[in-house]
């Protein structure tokens, strides 16, 4: 019998060459497709999450302020009619200015004006203010701002009236009870 040889055993040919496959027009379509496509979700998925953050935010913004006000402190009306007036008397002034004075007066004024309404905070602010910059040039120190005793005593929250006054109430069904009260302090002992 004679030797049969298969033509894959064969030696290659001495002048070949490799020759990449060119895609065809069907497959560079594809391609763009899906490169467009990819681009155009990511996209999409982006403004969703921007849009669903911004909107659990502002809804627990309102949340936050249907709670206070509610019940607001005896004396924030007025206030807030002084900040509001006290912008309004800036925004004003500076009808017929630049575009600088446009913002800068109305928004200097009214912050003028809460600072002459809530006094204290405004302290407070300007001490954190300060403190950040000197603590960008020192970064070894260590900082704390301490509460006014007037400011700590407005922050808490009493449930009961005062001399016919309204204290500021939560909702309790917007609060976190977590481990404030007694009776759950042993759920979070720690074991050795």
């Amino acid at each position: 019998m004679a030797a049969f040889r298969l033509p894959i055993y064969t030696a290659p040919p001495l002048h070949s060459k490799y020759v990449e496959e060119q895609p065809g027009y069907l497959q560079m379509g594809f391609a763009s497709i899906r490169t467009t496509t990819v681009r155009y979700i990511g996209w999409c998925k982006g403004v969703y999450i921007f849009m669903k953050n911004g909107i659990m935010d502002t809804v627990q913004f309102g949340k936050d302020a249907y709670v206070y006000l509610k019940n607001p402190p005896q004396d924030f009306l007025p206030k807030m009619g002084v900040i509001t007036a006290s912008g309004l008397m800036g925004l004003v002034s500076a009808r017929k200015g630049s575009r600088f004075k446009k913002i800068a007066y109305p928004l200097g004024l009214a912050s003028l004006g809460a600072t002459v309404c809530y006094p204290a905070q405004s302290v407070i602010i300007a001490k954190v203010g300060k403190s950040d910059e000197v603590h960008a040039k020192t970064p070894n120190l260590k900082h704390s701002v301490t509460f006014p005793k007037d400011l700590a005593s407005e922050t808490t929250m009493k449930s009961e009236s005062t001399a016919g006054t309204a204290q500021f109430i939560p909702d309790p069904k917007l609060m976190d009870h977590g481990q404030s009260h007694p009776e759950d302090k042993d759920m979070y002992s720690t074991r050795s």
